[in-house]
């Protein structure tokens, strides 16, 4: 087969995939990629796998939405508040946004870059998971950890072999909104020594007059990411490069306190309850010995062990008792090689 034929197939003949009409979109929207720029490139391109990818590219409309605050946000906020009390920094951050842009509406969803800082396991995913959803945008998170290059955030060139697009754009075409939180997870464990820096493709993202020109690799599009909401955690800022750190405001996110955690556990109870089919199955309130129980763990466990307890508790009652009561003896804790319950500290 031809190229010429190749390309004239993925014009003519490939699926069409459902989207959004421009009609779909309300209030305020934002162009992250210019569909002239689309067309040029099939147009020069010699790479089959790009090729498709950018055919699939051209049937998506170029505007996203530009999340605005909800008018019911303060009152949305208190009841994130009291969930996530140690996260109050990051909270009054919200707040202030939302009452200074609402001097002149619309009132778009526009954050600073933030570091959180403090130890793992104190619910920072979980937090801005359930911050978006209370502004009514997307979210979308990656594990530092685990990279070694910044291929993975800015796609890799499409003359290598097993090259695709980068995170960053693919969320931005994944996400209904141009202002998506995209949470960049314990960044100070990139391996910045590397011939490829995984946080260089951040320089340029974290500051919007740049952002609006970034440009994926693979891609090689130009496409406008300055509205996106950056959060950034790490528990070792020392690790993180200057340039970086300037670039985001800092904040110490204090391990629960006691009273802290019990809200969390309520949260987490009322949250599986809400979003599973089987949730109606089960008391609306959770009994406050468990709720002390699951306190003791790190938030990252507290779900596990909570569906743990629901599933044995369900068990219990074989069927017959509604709604299915979880008690303290349907909860287990960590246990040691000899079977033995330990205490576990968030910290733990």
């Amino acid at each position: 087969m031809t190229q010429k034929s190749l390309r004239d197939r993925l014009f003519e003949d490939a699926p069409q995939e459902p989207e959004k009409s421009p009609h779909d979109l309300k209030g305020p929207t934002q162009q992250i990629f210019n569909p002239v720029d689309v067309f040029k490139a099939i147009a020069g391109e010699q790479n089959d796998n790009r090729l498709k990818i950018l055919s699939s590219l051209r049937r998506q409309y170029e505007f996203r939405q530009l999340a605005c605050f909800p008018d019911d946000f303060l009152l949305k906020l208190k009841i994130l508040e009291k969930q996530f009390g140690n996260f109050h920094e990051v909270t009054a951050i919200c707040r202030n946004a939302f009452i200074l842009g609402a001097l002149e509406p619309p009132n778009v969803i526009n954050l600073p870059p933030i570091l959180l800082l403090g130890p793992p396991g104190i619910g920072k995913t979980r937090y801005l998971s359930e911050l978006a959803m209370t502004l009514g945008t997307a979210f979308f998170d990656l594990d530092f950890s685990s990279l070694t290059s910044g291929f993975i955030i800015s796609g890799g060139s499409s003359s290598w072999q097993d090259s695709k697009p980068g995170f960053i754009s693919n969320s931005l075409l994944k996400s209904d909104f141009a202002n998506p939180i995209i949470l960049l997870d314990e960044i100070d464990k990139a391996q910045t020594g590397s011939n490829y820096d995984p946080l260089g493709p951040m320089y340029g993202l974290l500051e919007k007059h740049t952002a609006k020109r970034f440009v994926d690799e693979f891609l090689n599009i130009k496409m406008d990411a300055s509205a996106i909401i950056w959060v950034a955690s790490a528990n070792y800022p020392e690790r993180i490069p200057e340039p970086i750190r300037s670039r985001m405001i800092e904040i110490f996110i204090d391990t629960p306190t006691p009273e802290q955690s019990y809200e969390i556990v309520k949260a987490i109870y009322r949250e599986l309850l809400n979003t599973r089919a089987w949730g109606k199955h089960f008391s609306v309130e959770l009994d406050p010995k468990v709720i002390v129980q699951l306190s003791s763990l790190p938030a990252r466990r507290v779900r596990i062990a909570l569906e743990n307890a629901l599933a044995v508790a369900a068990i219990r009652s074989r069927g017959k008792m509604r709604p299915i009561i979880v008690m303290p003896q349907d909860v287990s804790l960590h246990r040691d090689p000899k079977n033995k319950f330990i205490k576990m500290g968030f910290l733990a």
